[in-house]
């Protein structure tokens, strides 16, 4: 188990590195990581609001709002009021923020191929095995940033 952690540590820094190096998606500036992913999961999620898609991206409402009103001012994003009530506000992608979601599509879509390419298709058991290890790291997480966020130390390991 170590071993695995070590190597999701590594992959989490990498990550990270990632975040810092803002890259071309065929529009006008280049766009963060964490940006694109905002734009992605407002494209793949045509029910959302801000709560949602922070929920889909693991982060507050509240970075949600100020990343997504940073892309609506760089004409990515287009805020929509009142679809269901005054008080919801809806997102959608803009031209050129469909563009960009697209081009990170077929990105991903890259990525999606060479990491196939090095391990090969998985059976549905594996599949299960890699989303059970992936949940469990999420989950401690979950649970560490509770106790950091209360000053709470949990008094059990689960």
């Amino acid at each position: 188990m170590q071993d695995l952690y070590g190597v999701w540590m590594r992959l989490r820094n990498k990550v990270n590195e990632m975040e810092s190096i803002p890259r071309d998606y065929g529009v006008e500036d280049p766009l963060y990581l964490s940006e694109i992913h905002i734009l992605q999961a407002i494209g793949d999620t045509p029910e959302n609001n801000l709560r949602v898609i922070a929920g889909l991206l693991g982060v507050t409402p509240s970075a949600t709002s100020q990343a997504v009103t940073k892309l609506a001012g760089r004409g990515l994003v287009r805020k929509i009021r009142g679809r269901k009530n005054e008080r919801e506000v809806s997102l959608e992608l803009t031209d050129p923020g469909r563009i960009a979601y697209e081009h990170h599509e077929r990105s991903h879509g890259q990525i999606y191929a060479r990491i196939t390419e090095r391990i090969g298709t998985l059976s549905d058991e594996e599949l299960a095995l890699v989303g059970r290890v992936f949940h469990a790291f999420e989950s401690v997480y979950d649970e560490r940033i509770e106790e950091l966020r209360t000053g709470r130390q949990q008094s059990e390991v689960r």
